[in-house]
């Protein structure tokens, strides 16, 4: 039986992402706001990609220490290295939807 190949993460195989940050928890405080501003802006201005992993240094950089990114080809996720919980997320707008904190939860309509 022949080898199997995974595709290259730049291989046409793979659709294009538009990327978008989505902040998970409230900033805890201006200049951490700023910083993850700066990213969204960052993260808008690029244009579609195959690979988010083109976002993690970028995230590493502007959050500089303090904080873990760690990252696969479909997210990149941030979080203060003293909490388990995400603060924000790196993700495709085509393919998912994850919520700022200071959205509310739709309300369920039973009829």
């Amino acid at each position: 039986m022949p080898p199997t190949t995974q595709p290259s993460q730049n291989s046409p195989v793979f659709a294009p992402q538009l990327a978008y940050l989505a902040v998970e928890q409230q900033p805890a405080d201006s200049p951490e706001a700023q910083r993850l501003e700066q990213l969204r802006q960052l993260i808008e201005a690029a244009p579609d990609t195959t690979d988010l992993r083109e976002f993690a240094d970028a995230a590493r950089q502007l959050l500089g220490p303090g904080y873990r990114v760690h990252c696969g080809s479909s997210h990149v996720w941030i979080k203060r290295d003293d909490q388990s919980e995400r603060l924000a997320i790196v993700a495709d707008r085509y393919t998912t939807a994850y919520r700022e904190w200071d959205i509310p939860l739709p309300t369920l309509r039973l009829e």
